[in-house]
């Protein structure tokens, strides 16, 4: 079994509306269920061991699913709510997915996608933040007839981390061919166990080019099944322990900085920043002096609180699927027990370029 960063996000950037439909499709029982969990290398764990907590609950059960052409992009959407962080974003180091499947020797590969500012029925705007390809799931279970299996991805410590906001889209494809296939099917918001999830009686089906097929449903709940799938979102685990956030809502700074990890010798301390689709490089400005009163820069419109000139200019990752970059530090033991002021910055001038267009983020400091 092996999961990786998929290598053609292209398939989930939509390029053209097709018109929104509304139609009925089918649902198929399962005998059974069956629990398999994975770390972010796809080795098999006996059970989840990670820092963060259930923020997002779409596992009610039921003993349905829905079978999928092969490639083709389910796409459901939801609300997730703020876990109290004071930034937009919520990082995401684990998740859960659930899929039924005909009795079958055969295994199988499938893929995750994961997208912010997505309201459903066809909207082009939304913005893919992470994607996974998993291949060798098993197909089936015990004895005949369909089988349900519940999978749970720990990408705690992994690098694997991501950034989801508010108005969130889970889309799920089958890689597999000619096999009978699909996500298992939940329950409304705050019913059988769900959270206030804000789904829908609906969610979108894309081509395998990613143009919009339509919206579909299986017909009128409570009659016919809701048309959301089984789903989960583990996060919480920030800021990174003996980190803190601060500066948040600084003047003119729309950037966010997040930490995951712990400051301390011997650990490492992962950094995400996110940078609202700016091309520009990202990079952690550090210092063990602040500015008491942070210094606005009217010219630029935004606000400085390391004091120049900055002890270290670190130039951050672009994540190859997220609208953020990435950087992971290995504290060692000198600054273990310092206090750093790291503020996260969006500029080609430390690459040799212009310094506008330029954003800065809130604050982490560290002890």
């Amino acid at each position: 079994m092996k999961i990786m960063k998929l290598l053609y996000p292209s398939c989930f950037v939509f390029l053209l509306a097709g018109a929104t439909l509304c139609q009925d499709l089918g649902s198929l029982p399962v005998a059974g269920e069956t629990q398999l969990t994975i770390d972010a290398s796809g080795n098999r764990l006996d059970s989840r061991s990670r820092q963060g907590a259930l923020i997002w609950d779409n596992m009610a059960q039921t003993s349905w699913f829905s079978s999928m052409t092969a490639r083709y992009i389910w796409l459901d959407w939801g609300e997730l709510a703020d876990q109290g962080n004071g930034l937009p974003d919520e990082v995401i180091d684990g998740f859960s997915f659930a899929y039924g499947s005909e009795y079958s020797y055969v295994s199988i590969s499938w893929a995750v996608y994961f997208c912010d500012s997505c309201t459903g029925w066809g909207d082009m705007s939304l913005i893919q933040e992470a994607a996974f390809v998993f291949s060798g799931l098993p197909a089936g279970g015990s004895g005949s007839g369909y089988w349900g299996w519940v999978v749970s991805v720990d990408l705690t410590d992994s690098g694997e981390e991501f950034l989801l906001g508010n108005k969130i889209g889970i889309g799920q494809s089958l890689l597999t061919p000619d096999l009978i296939c699909g996500p298992k099917i939940t329950r409304p918001p705050n019913v059988g166990g769900n959270g206030p999830t804000g789904t829908e009686n609906s969610f979108d089906i894309r081509f395998p080019n990613g143009n919009h097929k339509g919206t579909y449903w299986f017909g009128s709940y409570p009659a016919h099944p809701w048309a959301s799938f089984r789903f989960e979102l583990y996060g919480a685990s920030d800021p990174a322990l003996r980190t803190t956030y601060a500066g948040i809502g600084l003047q003119g700074n729309d950037a966010a900085l997040y930490t995951l990890g712990e400051w301390a010798a011997g650990e490492s301390v992962q950094f995400l920043l996110r940078k609202n689709k700016m091309v520009q490089d990202g990079w952690l400005a550090t210092n063990t002096a602040y500015y008491s009163t942070p210094v606005y820069l009217p010219n630029f419109d935004i606000t400085l609180v390391p004091r120049i000139p900055f002890l270290a200019m670190v130039r951050m990752t672009p994540d190859p699927d997220g609208d953020f970059d990435r950087y992971t530090f290995d504290v060692g033991s000198t600054g273990a027990n310092l206090r750093f002021y790291i503020q996260g910055g969006i500029t080609d001038f430390f690459s040799g370029g212009p310094l506008a267009p330029v954003d800065l983020s809130n604050v982490v400091f560290t002890n």
